[in-house]
């Protein structure tokens, strides 16, 4: 593991160690965050959010992935393909995390009668849509993809982070999901990338060194 990807590691750990600490008192600013998130509803607004939202979906985040790992197979690429298949298959265990998360919690959607409410109809396995709000698997599987993706082409780190991080308010804005289903989504996901990218060594990029020149 090269110096930049140690410490990219190092200051990552600390984000979710951060966002673990925040998780209650966001639990408990949830509504009046929805009610502030409300206000911003317009139709251009909510357009956008239409449009951004599908890049969280739990297929469109493992194919990109696995696209990846096709392109490596076809272009004679080991390395590339490993990547994309491993990448794929660890946006798809940590889709299946958040399911178990949320049919383990059973948290009642904004838009539900009893919104924001845990253990809500417990056990609810399998669990409603109404039922099933935290984590966001959106915010899960987007931000698996764009660790991966940062850890692999970290010139590139704005857009994925940045696209995630539009994935998980679009969730908000939308009424699907409260902040704190988010940030845990966001916190899943990374966490389950990390640890396949740190104890996995073949999902690690290796850059090729030029051969030096005759001396």
């Amino acid at each position: 593991m090269d110096d930049g990807s140690a410490s990219f590691l190092h200051y990552w750990r600390l984000g979710l160690l951060c966002g673990l600490i925040l998780l209650p008192g966001l639990v408990l600013a949830d509504h009046g965050l929805m009610t502030v998130v409300r206000g911003w509803r317009s139709p251009g607004v909510v357009g956008l959010m239409e449009g951004l939202t599908w890049l969280g979906e739990g297929a469109v985040d493992i194919g990109i992935l696995a696209v990846l790992g096709l392109a490596g197979w076809w272009h004679g690429d080991g390395g590339l393909r490993t990547r994309g298949l491993v990448g794929a298959a660890t946006v798809a265990g940590a889709g299946v995390l958040d399911q178990v998360f949320k049919n383990t919690l059973c948290r009642a959607r904004p838009s539900a009668p009893d919104a924001g409410a845990f253990f809500t109809n417990f056990p609810c396995f399998p669990a409603k849509y109404a039922y099933a709000s935290f984590p966001s698997g959106h915010a899960t599987t987007a931000f698996a993809a764009a660790v991966l993706l940062t850890l692999w082409y970290p010139r590139w780190a704005g857009v994925w982070l940045g696209l995630a991080g539009l994935v998980g308010l679009s969730r908000v804005v939308l009424g699907s999901h409260f902040p704190s289903d988010v940030l845990v989504g966001a916190l899943l996901g990374s966490a389950v990338a990390l640890a396949v990218y740190t104890y996995v060594p073949a999902v690690r990029r290796r850059e090729t060194v030029a051969p030096a020149g005759p001396v």
